[in-house]
């Protein structure tokens, strides 16, 4: 009976692990893409985040033979509501990012692959300051989550030529 809660402990653990349960921001890329070049928009607000994602996967930048270039990526402000005086009462930050792999002798080596995250908050005029600052928490996880989402896919990632 000692043993009972050190045995069912051991065994959910394996479990977990059976089930291919990974911590999130873990991800085993391959080989090929551990070390690749950046090509990004110095002026872009994604190139922090990205980095740090990549390198948190163990990727070392500024090398290899393989290039991650960031193609486009914009940030668009909608609104989404309005209350009854005309006023915004919702909006909703769009995130645009376009991008792909190249070899050495500047080949697409992947599709372009596109993502777009959405976030939606509720706006009151009344809290103005409050309200700027969940903006720029949206905006900044919006950053976080397609640098992470695009390490995610370099996890797929197997080396061919594609034509346009």
């Amino acid at each position: 009976m000692k043993f009972a809660p050190t045995l069912l402990i051991c065994l959910g653990l394996s479990l977990l692990t059976a089930c291919g349960f990974h911590l999130r921001g873990s991800y085993e890329l391959p080989a090929v893409v551990k070390q690749l070049s950046l090509k990004i928009q110095a002026d872009s607000s994604l190139a922090s985040p990205l980095k740090e994602a990549l390198q948190s996967a163990g990727v070392q930048l500024g090398g290899g033979d393989y290039t991650l270039e960031i193609l486009d990526d914009k940030l668009n402000k909608q609104t989404t509501n309005t209350d009854s005086r005309a006023k915004a009462a919702e909006y909703t930050l769009y995130y645009q990012v376009s991008y792909h792999l190249k070899n050495s002798d500047n080949q697409a080596v992947s599709p372009e692959r596109k993502l777009l995250l959405r976030r939606s908050y509720q706006y009151d005029t009344t809290a103005i300051v409050g309200k700027t600052a969940e903006e720029e928490t949206l905006v900044r996880e919006l950053y976080q989550d397609a640098a992470q989402q695009i390490v995610r896919q370099l996890g797929s990632f197997k080396p061919s030529i594609v034509t346009p």
